[in-house]
């Protein structure tokens, strides 16, 4: 369901529809989801709150959620979801905006700023990584931290394609508790049960985006102000592997590390990321 006052919109943008909605006025705030093949609902409704204070823009990747579906995804990268991100905001009458993006969503928004770095006011990188060249170290986190019961879907996960969406979901359900420090079994199945899968955007990220994603070598051309926010349990993208890395190589940043939280430290540590995000907006302001 949708709240009082939030524009909900599918529209046609760069030869693909996208799904969108918005709330609130003020600096725009766009946010990109991870995944591939999840959407943005991981988000909701944890970040509403900056709405008072600024107008939020969420929407779904090309091929992902309640956009267009997609089945097959050849030819399609991080650059033509940036593409996509920017059609957006010109469809929306923004001349600059703030980005988010939030695991393999932040590698669309390092790509976005190195292309349309003019229409950023700021960046904020959550839980990413500017390279998943560390293979070893995540499987050693998901072994630390798992039952060995359970090992074996994380193992399947990330290593065989899925046949269907609810599979994904499936699966995706069982390996869930990876991605928190303190898990709610509840407050996972509410999470989980809202998205809307695309296996296949998945199984493509897998197999041929994620080995292939670098900016580590163009890192240094990306000049707008960035906060770079890591939790210091995540298992997939690591403060070591991530934070840490973009934090040394961007020319401005800040870093904040949730020392309470994995890979979702907006919901983990609700009120302090809320606090930390608005305030850094201000001050951009």
């Amino acid at each position: 369901m949708i709240a009082a006052g939030w524009r909900e919109m599918i529209t046609r943008i760069n030869n693909t529809e996208l799904y969108y909605y918005t709330q609130g006025t003020g600096m725009p705030l766009m946010l990109m989801h991870g995944g591939m093949g999840l959407d943005h609902t991981c988000f909701r409704p944890w970040l509403d709150p900056l709405a008072e204070r600024m107008q939020l823009i969420y929407y779904d990747h090309r091929g992902n959620g309640r956009s267009a579906r997609l089945t097959d995804f050849t030819g399609i990268d991080h650059t033509t979801w940036a593409d996509d991100a920017d059609k957006l905001r010109m469809h929306l009458g923004h001349d600059k905006i703030v980005l988010l993006g939030h695991s393999c969503g932040g590698f669309v928004a390092m790509e976005y700023a190195l292309r349309y770095g003019k229409h950023l006011a700021g960046l904020i990188l959550c839980c990413t990584t500017p390279a998943m060249d560390y293979p070893n170290i995540m499987m050693a986190n998901a072994q630390r931290r798992s039952m060995p019961e359970q090992l074996p879907f994380v193992i399947k996960a990330f290593t065989e394609p899925f046949t269907s969406d609810k599979e994904m979901q499936t699966l995706y359900e069982k390996i869930f508790f990876l991605y928190f420090k303190s898990y709610e079994p509840q407050l996972a199945a509410r999470i989980t049960e809202a998205i809307q899968y695309n296996h296949h955007a998945f199984n493509y990220c897998v197999s041929t985006w994620f080995s292939a994603f670098s900016s580590l070598n163009r890192l240094g051309r990306i000049t707008v102000p960035t906060l770079v926010i890591g939790g210091r349990e995540d298992w997939i993208m690591p403060p070591a592997q991530g934070a840490e890395r973009l934090h040394a190589a961007l020319p401005h940043t800040k870093l904040v590390i949730f020392e309470n939280s994995g890979h979702m430290p907006f919901i983990e540590e609700h009120a302090l990321f809320i606090e930390t995000v608005a305030g850094w907006i201000d001050r951009l302001e």
